[in-house]
């Protein structure tokens, strides 16, 4: 199932020590199910962490989606 290009979303703030992670979940809108989720450190971009949480993300949106 992929969904459409525009589709409602949310972003929520998560404080972690010494950074704050950004979750935005991005939802079907013929469903309203959330269908995909992207992760974010806020502040230097570029670091292993922010890579690990894209790839992190990128799988957990593949299984929302039926596709593993």
């Amino acid at each position: 199932m992929e969904p459409p290009n525009r589709r409602p979303s949310i972003t929520v703030e998560v404080p972690g020590e010494g950074f704050t992670f950004a979750a935005t979940v991005g939802f079907d809108p013929s469903t309203g199910s959330a269908c995909e989720i992207f992760l974010t450190k806020r502040g230097k971009s570029g670091t292993a962490l922010e890579g690990a949480l894209y790839e992190l993300g990128v799988q957990v949106s593949k299984i929302m989606q039926g596709e593993v």
